[in-house]
């Protein structure tokens, strides 16, 4: 595992590999360091390992408190790269946005809102080709699964990547019938990535399947976590096809509505009336998806060239919103 000292310092900061009493460095103070850094001499993160408290509050002008964190950290340098070495022994391998294979277009979607750094098991390479997620209803139904395996084998016919999130439900379904198509994917994890490693490791080393997660390997499930992940998962994508979905329902209609407000993606949605969240979502201006688009020889993109609206953006109603959005994050 060959990381770049600026790498180092993100980690060290930033990262959840070391337990500590010291919080790590959230996203958004690492931004403060970071802009800090291009704006005085120093410019790299790599430079931060050279600094005391009185020079990183002197030269880079920060919050006390902040750079009390920075030099308490400090002082787990060595434990960093033990943890990384345990990691590497495992089989997972880590990058940061300072490395050249982290995926740039989480970088161009996400912005600052694309995590810091990605542990990983795979081959990264998987992350240059045009990506598509499928995502729908935790439960599976049966009318909805014809769809999926339709859509799915679409995706395949046109060599493109299925990114996946690691739930059960529509997700389980499509990536396990890509895969048995023979296609790569990507599968997105928030928790238990260690587990999940070991059910895949067929795909894995055929290079069929890379499994990413932006949080510890070990990590137990977290709301925060999942819902973030959603978000990457959208940021991956140059498409995400919503099977199916219900007002308020969950995680999907909240990502959904997330997305329209900050267009991480283009969403397609299946034209079903069966479904309130589908008709809602058609209304705000997703691009509409049928069966009979899915039958017919058109490829994902000429489906959306023909049924693409554009318009002046609708405003987004107070009881449409998620948390997020309410919070204006």
């Amino acid at each position: 595992m060959q990381l770049n000292l600026d790498s180092l310092a993100v980690l060290l900061f930033c990262g959840d590999l070391v337990v500590d009493n010291t919080a790590p460095l959230s996203q958004e103070e690492w931004y403060i360091i970071e802009r800090k850094l291009k704006s005085s001499s120093k410019k790299t993160p790599s430079k931060l390992f050279g600094m005391n408290k009185d020079t990183l509050i002197d030269i880079l002008g920060i919050d006390e408190y902040i750079a009390y964190k920075m030099i308490a950290r400090l002082a787990n340098v060595n434990e960093l790269l033990f943890a990384l070495a345990n990691l590497e022994n495992e089989g997972i391998s880590i990058t940061t946005k300072y490395e050249d294979n982290y995926p740039k277009v989480l970088l161009m979607s996400l912005k600052k809102r694309a995590p810091l750094f990605l542990y990983y098991v795979g081959d990264m390479g998987i992350t240059d080709h045009h990506m598509v997620s499928v995502v729908g209803p935790q439960e599976l139904e049966k009318r909805l699964n014809v769809y999926t395996k339709n859509i799915v084998t679409k995706i395949y016919d046109e060599e493109k990547v299925l990114v996946a999130n690691g739930t059960k439900g529509t997700d389980a379904y499509a990536l396990k019938t890509f895969l048995n198509l023979g296609g790569k994917a990507i599968c997105f994890v928030s928790d238990h990535m260690f587990d999940k490693k070991k059910s895949f490791s067929k795909y894995i080393k055929d290079g069929r399947l890379l499994l990413i997660s932006a949080v510890d390997p070990f990590a137990y499930f977290n709301v925060t976590n999942a819902l973030d992940r959603n978000i990457y998962v959208c940021g991956l994508c140059d498409v995400q096809i919503i099977t199916a979905t219900h007002i308020n329902s969950g995680a999907v209609w909240f990502t959904t509505i997330q997305n329209f407000h900050y267009h991480w993606t283009k969403q397609m949605v299946l034209d079903d009336n069966h479904y309130g969240g589908n008709i809602r979502l058609l209304e705000m201006g997703a691009i509409k998806i049928t069966y009979e688009d899915i039958l017919s020889l058109l490829t994902l993109d000429q489906i959306i060239e023909k049924n693409e609206v554009v318009k002046e953006e609708e405003e987004i109603l107070i009881d449409q919103m998620s948390i997020f959005e309410f919070l204006d994050e």
